[in-house]
Order: structure tokens, then sequence, then C-alpha cells
């Protein structure tokens, strides 16, 4: 079985949305109560026990821990607990700057949790949220309708976070259990990681395909130059400005989303090819291999490799697809024809060229010599010069992407 989260639009009436909006914002009350009340105790006697006996016994003094459903106060209360105990780690590690966590805006609206289909029901596009037996306004439930991806099967719901922003509005995150499906070929493809080109696939029957990575490369130095004006974090003070977080969490939203992109694509394309069995590149110590001076270094190590591969692993298990992890060493400087290790073939940033007479994309040639050393034969079966270019994959949008053949 494989999990997935799909987010979700939510549509509620005026009334529904109030109640809802209303038992957020008690989300946030209980939040910051049990710090404050944490923060008085310390005050008093000089110590405060962080544990759900304890913290159980604050939220029933709690007024506003009545004013949505308990397994979400359980939720808030566990959120208190991870944070206090991620405080200690980092004072026991010997962080000077560690500070104890501090409270939610008193305004903010913070998402509601319901586990294991406990309070929570959806049929078809109605989602059935419990609110508790004790808020003061006697509404024990909420019926909201949501909008969320019509080609997910899925089997039952898992869990569901309910949020709220003004740049999105209300969402429903909903964990949902799908179950694996079945492979519908035979194929095989081999896939090179990169930078310039993020993916490079070689399929069995000698077609390639490469999917540009030059987006990511332009929001990573945007947002570098923009994290240049920031002051940085320093050995004396570690701490991170609420700016420099920002930006931090911006840039990695955008290349999430962008990983996802190529991802999918890539992945659905391997299925509509009958594929069943995808081999990638292991980067298992790129950050101790490589050594390209100081700027391409940072760049490098600071590449999302093994977060593209989760992605296209758990993508291509919904699929039935199998993957399999090779050693690259040495896979973008040996030749494809003769097998010759040799660094100064690569010409180019995009060409290798031996003198065998073999030629080719650099990429290709790598996810080339991947194929060969996962599944033990050439996808070329023995041809030699000039190699026909691969189909480039590129965003032409944030949503969309080109084939340019």
């Amino acid at each position: 079985m494989s999990y997935l989260t799909l987010v979700a639009k939510v549509e509620a009436d005026p009334a529904a949305r109030e109640v809802l909006l209303d038992a957020m914002l008690s989300g946030t009350k209980v939040y910051n109560g049990l710090i404050w009340e944490l923060r008085q105790e310390y005050e008093q006697t000089g110590k405060s026990k962080i544990s759900k006996q304890n913290l159980n016994k604050i939220l029933k003094t709690l007024p506003r821990a009545k004013a949505y459903y308990s397994l979400s106060v359980q939720a808030t209360r566990d959120e208190v607990l991870g944070a206090y105990q991620s405080y200690f780690a980092l004072k026991k590690a010997g962080y000077a700057d560690a500070r104890p966590t501090g409270f939610r805006r008193k305004n903010s609206y913070s998402g509601l949790r319901y586990y294991d289909g406990y309070g929570v029901t959806l049929n078809g596009n109605l989602l059935n949220l419990s609110l508790g037996l004790s808020r003061l306004d006697g509404v024990r439930q909420v019926t909201v309708c949501i909008q969320y991806r019509a080609d997910v099967v899925f089997r039952r719901l898992v869990n569901v976070l309910l949020t709220y922003d003004t740049s999105h509005g209300m969402e429903a995150h909903l964990v949902v259990e799908v179950e694996d499906g079945q492979a519908n070929g035979t194929r095989k493809v081999a896939v090179d990681l990169g930078e310039t080109q993020a993916i490079s696939a070689m399929f069995d029957d000698g077609t390639n395909l490469l999917y540009s990575g030059r987006e990511i490369k332009a929001i990573r130095r945007y947002w570098q130059k923009v994290r240049a004006k920031v002051k940085p974090p320093t050995a004396e003070n570690c701490k991170k400005s609420r700016r420099y977080r920002q930006i931090e969490r911006k840039e990695s939203r955008q290349v999430h989303h962008l990983l996802h992109l190529i991802s999918k694509d890539f992945v659905e394309r391997c299925s509509q090819a009958r594929v069943d069995t995808i081999a990638i590149g292991e980067l298992i110590g790129i950050r101790k291999k490589i050594d390209y001076g100081e700027r391409l270094n940072q760049r490098l190590h600071a590449w999302p490799f093994a977060k593209l591969t989760n992605m296209i692993t758990y993508k291509a298990k919904r699929y039935g697809i199998q993957i399999i992890k090779v050693d690259e060493a040495y896979s973008s400087q040996t030749c494809h024809a003769c097998r010759k290790v040799a660094k100064s073939n690569r010409k180019t940033r995009g060409s290798y060229a031996c003198a065998c007479g073999w030629h080719a994309h650099a990429d290709v040639n790598a996810s080339a010599n991947l194929f060969q050393s996962a599944f033990q034969v050439s996808p070329l079966k023995g041809s030699s010069g000039d190699v026909a270019s691969p189909a480039v994959m590129s965003l032409i949008t944030r949503r969309h992407m080109v084939c340019k053949a």
C-alpha cells in the first residue's frame, strides 16, 4: 500500500466557515495557553514538567479546549511537546542561542487535525468534521464541500489537516491509502540525475529523454541573490533571522513544486511506455567525492538529488514500477562504446567524444552506462558514432511541460 497527500479546496457556507475559523482560533489559544502555563510553572517552581500527563492536566483548565474535537486538542498538545523536546535537544547539543518555544500570533489560525478516521468522514465531495460535544454554541459537526483530484481512487482516508491562510483560503490536506498498481509491460529505463539536466533517461530501445533543470537553477540563483542582502547566521550567532527563514521557505516551496512536475511527468511517460523497472544512479557520498571548487561545490551539495529520487520512487510505486539503485561511479567519464575511462572525453558540459569515434550528449552517455550496469546489456545494441539527439522536456510555465525534440 502507498499513501498520498491530496490538497483539496474547501467550500463552506458562511455559518460553517465561521465555526471552523473559531475552532482554528481556539487551537491557537490552547497552544499559547499551554506554553503560558508551563512558563508560569517554571517561574514559580524553577522547573516545568514537559509530559503528556502534565499537559493534559493543564488542558482541563483551558476553556478553549472544549471548542474543537478532542483528538485535535491532543494534536495541539503533541505539537507543544514536540517543540519543547526540540528545544531541549538543541540546548543539550550546545547551541547557546537555543530558545524555548514561543507563542503563536494570537489572531492566527492553527490547523485542525483528525487521525485514523476518528471525527471525520468523507462521502463523495462532502467532508464531515466533528467539533466535539462541548462547544458553547452547541455545534457538534460541520459539513463542507471539497474539491480534489478526481483521478485518485483510494481505499480509505487516513488523516486530515484543515488549514486556513489569507493566500490560499481554507484547504483540507487529505492523507489517503491507495493500492499499488501493476506494471503494464517489461521495458527498462536507466536514469542519471544532474543539475543542468535534472533527469537523463535512457530507454531499452535506445531512445533518450532529458528533463531540463534550468528553471530550478534560475530559482536557486534568484534566491541566492536575495539571500546575499540579508544578514546570515554566524558561528557566534547561529540563529537565523525571520527574513532569512522566510527566504529559505519560499525557495524550498518553489523548487519542491518543480521537482513534483518533473517527477510526475517522467513516471507517467514511463508507465505509458510500458516500463516495469527504473534504474537510478546512486549518489551516496557525493559531498565527499566531488571537489570542483568552493562555488560549484556549494551548488552541487545543495542540489536536491535525494528529494527527486524519493519523488520518482513513490510515484513509480503507484504504477507498479520497480526502482533499483546503481553505482554511478565514473559513468559520466566512461565511453559507452569502448569502455575507456577518460575525464578528458567530456569536451563540454553537454558533449562527450571519444577517440574511438563515439559521440553523444554527455548525460545520454552517462545514462547509457548506467543502463548497461543495471541490466548487463547496452540499450544501443552495438551502435557507434553519433547518437540521435534526445528529446528535451522543459517547463514552459510553472504548471506545464513541453517536449522539444
